[in-house]
């Protein structure tokens, strides 16, 4: 009899280890999952931003915005400007603001994921004066 109570207690802490083993390895697997997540979202926006910093310097610099964004190969719809890639579509709005001598344009360019979050928002403005 004695040998049968010690058996069925050494059952019970082996169940309790597998189950607590188990249990550990349910956890790691969400971690290493949520952290898998994170990674590849953390990817996405570094390689956005690194498009967008690129898109808002051509604006800066360009005399015409928007034959800029058309060589880029951005579409017009609605006075935005849109770009969709495989990650991510990029958005530009272009807001003219007459002046004394000239037009300031206050130019934004968003990010938006492909399971519409906003990633980031850029403004990029430029003033451009005329010669009378």
């Amino acid at each position: 009899m004695k040998t049968n109570n010690h058996s069925n207690a050494l059952l019970v802490e082996l169940l309790i280890v597998i189950m607590f083993f188990m249990l550990a390895a349910t956890v790691l697997l969400q971690v290493f999952a949520t952290a898998r997540v994170q990674s590849d979202r953390a990817h996405l926006i570094a390689r956005t931003l690194n498009a967008a910093q690129s898109t808002a310097d051509v604006l800066c610099s360009a005399d015409d915005a928007e034959a800029a964004l058309k060589s880029m190969g951005y579409s017009e719809k609605d006075g935005i400007w849109a770009l969709q890639t495989e990650d991510a579509t990029f958005c530009v709005s272009i807001e003219p603001e007459p002046m004394s001598n000239g037009v300031y344009y206050h130019q934004t360019l968003s990010v938006i994921a492909g399971d519409g979050d906003e990633l980031m928002a850029l403004p990029c403005s430029r003033y451009r004066e005329v010669t009378p």
